[in-house]
């Protein structure tokens, strides 16, 4: 028996002192946490708020809403290529049981997200680590993480639901594994939180499920062949690495447990290998979205203080590679499963996106998210004790207070409108409640104005208008139940909606407005009647 428990009952056999003594660490630990944890969720919600809201988040946030009003299968809906139905909805959920349907339940979302990344990644770094050693490789991985950059990288890492939040679970099972004994629900938990969040993000079986098969594969091997150990001394390592392989077929099939249940249909997205031009690219795009994700794209810097802002977090980039090339060399170490797993999954997500997502820009850089926390965990746990050695506490203790400076700083900046809360002020001014357009307006504007205006999303298709079939709901389009006299016209990519497809759809408008760059067409009857 190891682990907490273990310490708990040896400090108890020592006498009631030594017994006092563990119990206020225990308590400092615990309070500490809620503190920081409120401080940090308040910083990262003014940060988060910096950022505009958009159609994307907003989309996670209509489906919530529905839920809550008795959809729990989410009937009717034409949902993403990741659902987020058993992680990111569940906390939207909760946060608008409280808060109401609103822009702002995204950036709530986001910060809480966020706090519990630092949090897990400070105790997955702290490991086992007791006393000085444990509060240093804390302090390392929360740090490298503690001030994310403004602009993308705020967007990437605290707004929208995206693949940032399916780390939490991840985090949390490898550190189950870390501190708990070896015991038989260990396995059983993690493949059943595997499963779980399959049902979200498939990204999972990437960063979680797969990595953790592997290396424990390689830990039975070295022990049956290298160590001439019997396969029974191998069944925690083998129990692991069946659960998470079994964890996968197991959560795809409540994907189609859902839908065949009628409830929401999967867009699927077609995955190939990308070649040529589309991979140079891909790595320049892949290496400059990392910086991103730890605070130092200088690249995209658009000041002198966002300079040294990035060039500050080059020190947090140098220790996670170092941190990478310790865990790299002590991979096959049998001691060493959790850095092992980190490191695996770091490799195959990069390797991933880089072979098999065509990058065009840096929003792409959401697809690799994990690698902050994880990286920062490399870190916390395999440098810790160096600096301790080199006696470096001091000058790790004014790096820690320059990021904390930086995350005050940008917890200070002005907050941001929702995108298009023009438009929605526009609308409500005018008693215009009920329309459709472009998706980039359609679901932000409805979240935003708490349902009090109702904008679904339409498409050209060919030379008429037709329900999108993406991030909506069925039941939006009946016209026997819902009504919409209007349309906002978008030239946002391919999302747009023209004025010619209006026209061959719905005939010519009884009126057409002109606020800033939008025009809005509207009828005299119910559009849905005649969209296709």
């Amino acid at each position: 028996m190891t682990g907490a428990s273990t310490a708990g009952r040896r400090h108890a056999a020592r006498g009631p002192r030594a017994r006092g003594a563990w119990l206020r660490a225990r308590a400092a630990w615990a309070g500490g946490t809620v503190v920081v944890a409120v401080v940090l969720f308040t910083c990262y919600l003014l940060q988060s708020r910096t950022i505009s809201a958009g159609s994307d988040g907003a989309s996670i946030s209509l489906q919530a809403w529905d839920m809550l009003h008795g959809n729990p299968l989410l009937r009717g809906w034409w949902v993403a290529d990741v659902t987020f139905y058993t992680t990111e909805l569940p906390q939207y959920m909760l946060i608008e049981s409280v808060r109401g349907l609103s822009a702002d339940v995204m950036h709530i979302g986001g910060a809480m997200t966020y706090t519990l990344l630092v949090l897990l990644a400070a105790f997955l770094g702290k490991g086992r680590a007791r006393g000085r050693a444990g509060l240093v490789r804390a302090l390392l991985a929360g740090g490298i993480m503690l001030a994310p950059q403004l602009g993308d990288g705020t967007g990437t890492l605290m707004l929208s639901p995206d693949h940032a939040g399916t780390a939490v679970p991840v985090l949390a099972v490898l550190l189950l594994i870390d501190l708990a004994p070896r015991r038989w629900y260990v396995p059983v938990l993690a493949g059943l939180v595997f499963a779980w969040v399959m049902v979200a993000d498939e990204l999972v079986a990437v960063i979680g499920a797969v990595p953790l098969a592997l290396v424990c594969a390689v830990r039975v091997y070295q022990g049956v062949v290298r160590h001439r150990e019997g396969l029974r001394a191998q069944w925690y390592e083998l129990s692991l690495a069946a659960a998470a392989v079994v964890s996968i077929p197991v959560g795809l099939a409540g994907i189609k447990l859902v839908e065949a249940l009628g409830g929401w249909q999967m867009s699927m997205v077609s995955t190939k290998f990308v070649g040529g031009a589309v991979l140079a690219r891909n790595f320049r795009l892949t290496g400059q979205g990392l910086l991103e994700l730890f605070g130092a794209d200088f690249f995209g810097a658009g000041s002198g203080r966002a300079l040294v802002f990035a060039v500050a977090h080059l020190l947090g980039v140098a220790m996670v590679a170092l941190g990478f090339c310790v865990a790299v060399r002590r991979f096959l170490r049998r001691d060493g499963i959790i850095e092992s797993v980190l490191v695996t999954a770091i490799v195959l997500n990069v390797a991933a996106y880089l072979t098999t997502v065509p990058v065009t820009d840096l929003l792409g850089t959401r697809e690799i998210t994990a690698v902050l926390p994880f990286g920062a965990v490399l870190a916390g746990r395999l440098l810790g004790e160096r600096v301790l050695a080199a006696r470096a506490g001091l000058a790790l203790g004014v790096v820690l207070a320059g990021y904390a400076a930086m995350l005050g700083f940008s917890a200070a900046q002005p907050a941001a409108a929702p995108q298009y809360a023009d438009l929605t002020a526009w609308l409500r001014a005018h008693h215009l409640t009920s329309g459709i357009s472009g998706y980039s307006q359609a679901n932000i504007v409805t979240a935003e104005s708490g349902g009090a205006i109702s904008l679904r999303p339409v498409v050209g298709q060919g030379r008429y208008m037709a329900a999108t079939k993406w991030e909506g709901k069925s039941a939006w389009y009946d016209p026997g139940s819902q009504r919409a006299n209007f349309l906002v016209l978008s030239t946002f990519g391919a999302y747009e909606v023209s004025a010619r497809e209006a026209v061959a759809t719905f005939g010519r408008p009884g009126r057409t407005y002109r606020y800033r760059q939008y025009t809005i067409m509207v009828w005299n009857e119910n559009l849905f009647a005649r969209l296709r």
